[in-house]
This record gives structure tokens, sequence and C-alpha cells, in this order.
């Protein structure tokens, strides 16, 4: 039974509302909303006169990012959204006709699009490999494709429309001595289950912080390892990517000596002091507690939907509970779509993945929500 958590209270929902679209959108807590008038009210009042505490913050924000993916400071970087990340690192690659890259056929748009354009322009060969009939990736056979034309190996750490988990750690060694680069989208799992990636051998990991991180949406992570720092070069430059940001009177071309390279211009200073606020409450939480929650949560909603008939699309673990935080499920007796719109209008917020239901409940919340939304869902069978 999962008890209610000390972090309840920072969440504030409308009647009746049961959220379960930490995959999608997530909710800000209650401390991130108060740090966002804050700066509004101080922007008001001081406009930018006070800009070097903010830049301190800002900066601190930067550590607690690293604090999260327990790496460097000078690792991060920040960055829009998951999709301008992933960009970066196929703009700032030398790319030559014949080139490959392997990845699954499962990824989200952001995660396909930018590489199957490589494709199109500069002839790179793009491998899509399906996953298995569970919802599965399959580490084995994306690197039966590992040759020496190998530039590149993309996947999530989790699926977004089954919550199917990559084998980063498998995947990771094989490509620990492999000049191509492991490029990691991590955006459905960071925040919700503990990610290190030096710990997995990851080169790239992108993830943005509206999803289960807590933050507000337009502002992500950027990580290169010193192998991606080494390959990837920054496309988009401006004044703060160079080393002397600031001096506006001598202009020169030297980047910064680590990730800040990436970031050309004025920072989202608003959404990096926000998301700076939701992460820190993950940290005092304990990332450890927050995956244990998570789980444990995924698990409650599979047994209990399973009771109810559904069919579940998510594939499970040797305990015979879902992988990730993401639960998908159909009805045999009920059209998806159908049944979507029905909970929809119920109050129990998901979004329909993966030809199916998607539920993604976050480590604040509890058996209640879990018994709230599978009542409602039984009513509507």
């Amino acid at each position: 039974m999962l008890s209610r958590s000390p972090f309840r209270d920072e969440f504030q929902f409308a009647d009746n509302l049961i959220y379960l679209n930490h995959a999608g959108v997530a909710p800000i807590p209650n401390r991130t909303r108060r740090v966002i008038a804050e700066l509004a009210e101080h922007t008001a009042h001081y406009g930018a006169s006070r800009y070097p505490e903010l830049y301190a913050r800002h900066q601190q924000v930067r550590q607690t990012c690293a604090n999260l993916l327990n790496t460097t400071v000078d690792s991060v970087a920040f960055t829009p959204n998951t999709s301008e990340a992933l960009s970066w690192i196929a703009m700032g690659m030398d790319w030559q006709p014949g080139d490959e890259i392997i990845t699954t056929g499962a990824e989200f748009p952001s995660n396909a699009i930018v590489w199957l354009t490589l494709a199109e322009r500069f002839g790179v060969v793009v491998h899509r490999l399906p996953a298995e009939a569970d919802g599965r990736i399959n580490s084995d056979k994306l690197l039966e494709k590992l040759n020496s034309r190998t530039r590149l190996l993309t996947v999530s750490s989790a699926q977004f429309s089954s919550g199917a988990m990559a084998d980063l750690k498998s995947l990771g060694l094989a490509l620990k001595d492999h000049p191509a680069l492991f490029v990691v989208d991590a955006i459905q799992t960071l925040g919700a289950l503990s990610l290190e990636p030096e710990t997995l051998h990851i080169d790239a990991l992108a993830a943005d912080g509206h999803k289960w991180l807590l933050g507000p949406e337009g502002l992500g992570l950027f990580w290169l390892s010193e192998k991606g720092m080494a390959t990837v070069e920054p496309r988009i430059l401006g004044w703060h990517s160079v080393a002397n940001a600031g001096d506006y009177d001598h202009i020169t071309t030297e980047l910064k000596p680590n990730m800040q390279r990436f970031e050309a211009g004025t920072p989202n200073l608003l959404g990096i002091l926000a998301l700076g606020e939701s992460i820190s409450m993950l940290l005092e939480a304990g990332m450890a507690h927050v995956e244990e929650r998570v789980l444990a949560l995924s698990a409650a909603f599979a047994e209990g939907l399973q009771e109810l008939g559904c069919e579940l699309h998510s594939p499970l673990n040797l305990t015979g509970h879902p992988e990730s935080g993401i639960v998908v499920f159909t009805h045999p007796n009920r059209e998806t779509k159908q049944l979507s719109k029905l909970l929809l209008e119920k109050g129990i917020y998901h979004a329909p993945r993966g030809g199916g239901i998607r539920f993604a409940a976050h480590f604040y919340q509890d058996q209640t929500d879990v018994d709230q939304a599978l009542q409602v869902l039984k009513a509507s069978l």
C-alpha cells in the first residue's frame, strides 16, 4: 500500500482531477510556482539592475543539474528542448556519405527526424530497427549493425509509447571503446528513475524539464562526455559561447572550454530557476526514493488494470511489474478512443499513446490516486 507522500501538498489540482500524464506535460510544484512569481516580481521592480544576483543563482542551478546526473558542472548545458539538443549533435558532427546511424523504429519523432534529415542531406545511412513484439528494444540486434562506418547509436532511455526500457548498460559498454557516439534521449526517465550517464558510458544525453523533472516547458538539460565534447562542435554561436563573454569591446571566437559553449545567447533565467527548484525537490526526496515510488505506482496500476480485464502494452520485468513509470493498456470490450474520451471527461488526465491509454504517475502520488483512477475506469467499462 502506497502511503501519502510528504510532497503531495506541493501539488494543488482542480477538484476531481487525477493527473496521470507526467510522461507528457507535468504540473509544477508549489515551490516552483513561487520561484516563477518571485522572479516576475523581481523583474517588475528591479529590471536588470540586480542581474548579477540572478546570474549567480542560474549557475547554482547548473550545479544542481550536475548533482542530479552525478557528474561535473562543466559537462552540463541548458537547452530549450530535447529536439534542439539532438539537433546540436547532428549539426555538430562532420558527416560523410556512407556514414551510419543505428536507432530504433519506435523513437519519439524528436529522436528520428533529425537523423533521417541527415540521410536526405548527406547520404547518411540510418538503420531503424523495429521494437520486439512486446515493445522491448533488442540491444543485441542494434549492436549487430555496429561497424567501422557507424558514427552514432541512439535510443530513448524509455519508450514514450510503451515504457520499455533500453539496456543502456550493455549498449554503453559495447560502445565505450568504439568511436561512435552513444546518444540517449532521456526525457522519459530523468526525474523518475536514477540515471548517471558516466556510469553507463553514455556520450550524449538530452532531456526536457517539463515531464518527470516537474519543470516548466521550454527548458531542459544537455550533457556530453569528454568523447562527446571532442566530437560535437557548436554550430549555433553567440556572445555567451565565447571565453570572454561580457567583454563587448574585444570580439574573439575562442569558445568556452566547457558545455556553456553551446549556450549561444541570453539565458532563460525564469525557466532555469524554475527547473532548478523542481530538481532540488527531487533531490531532497532522493532519487532512489523517487524511483521506488514511481515503480510501485506503475506496479499498482498494472495489477489493478489486469484485474479489470485490461491488456497491458507495457513490457513487464522479471517480477511481473512495468519497467518504468509508463503503463499503456487497452480493454478488449471498449474502443480505445472512446474509453480515453470518457476518462478525460471524468478527470483522469492521461494521454493516448502506442495504440492504447497511457498512465504515468509520479512519486508524490499514492494509493488513493490509483484506487480513484481504477474506480472511474471500472465505471467506464
